[in-house]
């Protein structure tokens, strides 16, 4: 996430609107909910596709609040600022149980636990006032399939799906490294994780493309280029919690405002085609 996330890749499957199989079903009792195998690759791509997105041809947005703390290596972490996350996702059935994606993100920043809106931020650990570099990232394509997500960059590892009483959580792991591309020479390692979780009710339902979600996000990352923060040991940890949202006016006033000032590409994502990433977006600012 985040910071975030680099995650960047070809990535979604789903399985239109089929029942669920009789050999993923099972119902334990009459007049009870029935219970699902989820280690059945079929279901499991659906329900994954069901909670991240749609098994629709539709637009799901979704909004996260993310604390940002500075990681030492050693001792408690400090608080840095929270972001607003916003993001817009284009879903859209294929054939062979395949389900396209195409990710808008953008996020900006505030001070820590509130909405009063950061363009410069008061570095505690070197007390020295630096500008923000706010983020944006897509179009990003993404394709799922029943044999896993097909990515270009870093690809989200499904784990398996557990149920707990009447809610369904799926989470996903991205533990991997590739090239700096601020930092040639050097490697750039990503730890995210996020879970998601959505009334096992719905995910069982075929009725329903969208499963309503709660959002967790834990990531640990380098220091953003923009922190004035080079060379010294540490990086970053987020804690981020959300879910969708109707559209984007259901977000709420203060972050419409900030985005519409500080990140207006996402209220525009019909007309957003050219590749934007929060590293090459950095590196053009400073050439």
């Amino acid at each position: 996430m985040i910071t975030r996330r680099h995650a960047m890749g070809w990535g979604a499957m789903a399985l239109g609107t089929a029942s669920l199989s009789a050999a993923s079903l099972r119902t334990a009792t009459a007049g009870t909910t029935p219970a699902a195998d989820f280690t059945d690759p079929v279901l499991a791509l659906r329900t994954h596709v069901k909670m991240v997105g749609s098994l629709g041809r539709e637009v799901i947005c979704s909004f996260m609040r993310l604390n940002i703390y500075a990681d030492l290596g050693e001792g408690n972490f400090v608080p840095f600022f929270t972001m607003n996350n916003i993001l817009v996702d284009y879903w859209e059935p294929k054939e062979d149980n395949h389900h396209e994606m195409r990710k808008f993100e953008v996020g900006f920043y505030t001070r820590y636990d509130s909405h009063e809106i950061l363009e410069e931020f008061d570095n505690p650990l070197t007390e020295q006032r630096v500008p923000i570099h706010v983020f944006k990232l897509g179009p990003v394509p993404r394709l799922y399939t029943p044999d896993g997500v097909m990515a270009m960059g870093y690809t989200p590892k499904l784990l398996p799906i557990e149920v707990i009483g009447d809610r369904v959580f799926l989470a996903t792991e991205s533990i991997e490294s590739r090239p700096d591309m601020v930092r040639p020479g050097e490697t750039n390692y990503t730890n995210s994780f996020m879970t998601f979780s959505a009334p096992l009710a719905q995910v069982l339902d075929p009725n329903v493309l969208s499963a309503d979600v709660h959002l967790q996000l834990q990531n640990k990352n380098r220091w953003q280029p923009w922190m004035g923060l080079e060379g010294r040991p540490g990086g970053t940890v987020a804690r981020g919690f959300g879910g969708k949202v109707k559209d984007l006016d259901a977000l709420p006033d203060s972050v419409k405002q900030g985005a519409r000032r500080l990140v207006p590409e996402i209220f525009d994502t019909a007309n957003w085609t050219e590749f934007l990433f929060e590293d090459s977006e950095y590196l053009k600012s400073k050439s």
